[in-house]
């Protein structure tokens, strides 16, 4: 791999000063995802260099005169291409952009081979980038984070342009931290500070010597890395997926079909995920790629699995409590929504316990993936949602029903929403589990169905929102601006500096876009789902202005 990159290198500094590829062609109106048919249809012209990304509608290609340029436009003008007419513009690019991407390149390429690092040094350091920090100083860190994201909070709504002396006056709290007046809390630490990870995907590759390997890349793919480690050395991961990863990784090498090559796109075996439950429930589901198989050679591959991962359960080795296959022949990598899955033993699912409720996991649900630090957040928000009054718990994209149900018994009633609808169905199937009778779920929008609780008669209504990592659409935090009935707002982010935006939604001062009294930040606390790591979650609780 080494004299690959000092090659590479090498090839860099012999390049001639004056870029070679200057003229550039863009083909408008592809579909989006289909780069392996675009490279098939530019081979039928003579054409073999492209640029396309899996979301793009377009793709580039360079050439080293113009009239090759041209040429090639004359050939792509008009074509039909999956029901659609593609057409070709011209650009001459600078000569400097490509200088720039080569000496970025050039230094990327020198760091990788000037780095005396042992190899899984370098994935501990890339998947547990404070594995060598002692764990308390790392608490000690991302309580800082907390403070630093509250006074973000309040800079950026005290900067907010062209406030009337109304808006002013609602947003004062900003004007100083003694203002401000948030109870941080200390971080709460997680129990278990290594192997807590109860979800992991694997890559299914080859390491450094080129043996067959289930583990992580080392490094990043869009950096030309392919290079696949085990997990044996890395903190996080539990033992139980290290054993996973490492019987497909007897697997793979004993298979007549080879591993899946990301360059060439050609291969069978792409990746692994793994859930290991605390209840000790573990699913297994292994991707494969299937272009160059027939369905014959499939069916016969899906037994061969069943019979291995059956006799590892009957040996004691491996308890696989549900054993699935998922068929993605498409471009982009890893564990997708977009593939066929198939459960081959067992129902499909795992199950968890927190605090004295079971779930029902299926192999797309999103479920925290550290047991027992998720129950200390979750008590944490119940404390906080405790008003003594009868009180509805809003579980804003409640996704499997987690929150809401942990909480049901100690509220008068539960609504769920959230607009994937297969998480509505495993959280009615969750409330049912769990015996709860005054929990209501809705497949919608928030902002389509949040004035549910205009009709609501409780003396209080909370409010808890637990987005995905880049937050909520702004519509979301305008409905729950505007629903006057929610009084206290408990946000739940692992990626506080993502859902900023969200955050200052919440507080800004009333106007014809944010309608409703703003809300204002009382109290704050870290919780350390991720040990080792950079990511904390973090709860804010707002409350509204009155």
């Amino acid at each position: 791999m080494l004299k690959a990159a000092k090659n590479f290198i090498k090839s860099f500094t012999m390049a001639p000063k004056e870029p070679v590829f200057i003229h550039r062609v863009k083909i408008v109106n592809l579909p989006a995802h289909e780069i392996g048919s675009v490279k098939k249809l530019l081979q039928t012209f003579d054409l073999h260099r492209f640029k396309k990304a899996p979301k793009w509608e377009y793709a580039y290609m360079n050439f080293e005169t113009e009239e090759a340029a041209r040429a090639a436009m004359a050939k792509l003008q008009g074509v039909e291409f999956k029901k659609r007419v593609l057409s070709a513009e011209y650009s001459k690019v600078s000569e400097q952009v490509f200088r720039t991407r080569f000496e970025t390149k050039k230094k990327s390429l020198e760091a990788v081979v000037d780095d005396s690092r042992a190899p899984a040094e370098k994935l501990a350091d890339q998947v547990t980038p404070l594995h060598k920090v002692p764990y308390a100083e790392q608490i000690a860190k991302k309580h800082k984070l907390g403070f630093r994201y509250l006074n973000t909070l309040r800079k950026k709504v005290n900067a907010l342009p062209e406030l009337s002396d109304e808006g002013k006056a609602q947003i004062a709290w900003t004007n100083t931290l003694k203002d401000m007046d948030v109870e941080l809390l200390d971080t709460i630490q997680s129990p278990l500070v290594n192997g807590y990870r109860t979800k992991c995907e694997f890559t299914i590759g080859r390491d450094l010597s080129g043996k067959k390997t289930v583990g992580f890349l080392l490094g990043l793919y869009r950096d030309g890395v392919t290079a696949v480690l085990n997990p044996d050395d890395c903190l996080h991961v539990s033992e139980k997926a290290k054993q996973v990863a490492k019987a497909m990784e007897n697997y793979v090498n004993e298979s007549e079909y080879d591993v899946y090559d990301r360059v060439e796109k050609l291969g069978v075996w792409r990746s692994i995920m793994t859930k290991t439950q605390r209840t000790g429930d573990i699913m297994v589901l292994i991707q494969m790629n299937t272009t160059d198989l027939t369905n014959d050679q499939v069916e016969q591959e899906k037994q061969k699995l069943i019979c291995y991962w059956n006799k590892l359960k009957d040996q004691g080795q491996i308890n696989t409590t549900t054993l699935m296959l998922q068929v993605w022949n498409g471009a982009s990598n890893g564990i997708t929504d977009k593939g066929t899955t198939e459960v081959l033993t067992g129902d499909g699912y795992v199950y968890e316990e927190l605090l004295g409720c079971k779930f029902r996991i299926s192999s797309n649900a999103f479920f925290q993936v550290n047991t027992p630090a998720t129950e200390l957040l979750y008590s944490k928000c119940a404390e906080w949602c405790n008003t003594n009054k009868k009180t509805t718990l809003l579980d804003l994209c409640c996704g499997t029903g987690t929150i809401g149900i942990t909480m049901a018994k100690s509220v008068d009633r539960v609504v769920g929403i959230e607009m994937i609808s297969e998480a509505i169905v495993d959280a009615k199937a969750n409330a049912l589990l769990n015996n709860i009778t005054n929990a209501e779920y809705y497949a919608s929008k928030v902002e389509e169905k949040i004035d549910i609780v205009v009709r609501e008669k409780n003396e209080s209504v909370i409010a808890v929102l637990d987005p995905p990592r880049n937050g909520v659409h702004t519509s979301v935090i305008r409905a729950v601006r505007e629903s006057e009935q929610i009084e206290k707002v408990i946000f739940i982010s692992c990626d506080v500096k993502q859902a900023m935006p969200n955050l200052i939604g919440l507080c800004r001062p009333t106007s014809n876009r944010f309608k409703g009294m703003p809300f204002k930040p009382s109290r704050a606390v870290s919780i350390d789902l991720f040990p080792h790591t950079d990511h904390c979650e973090m709860m804010i609780e707002f409350v509204r202005l009155k």
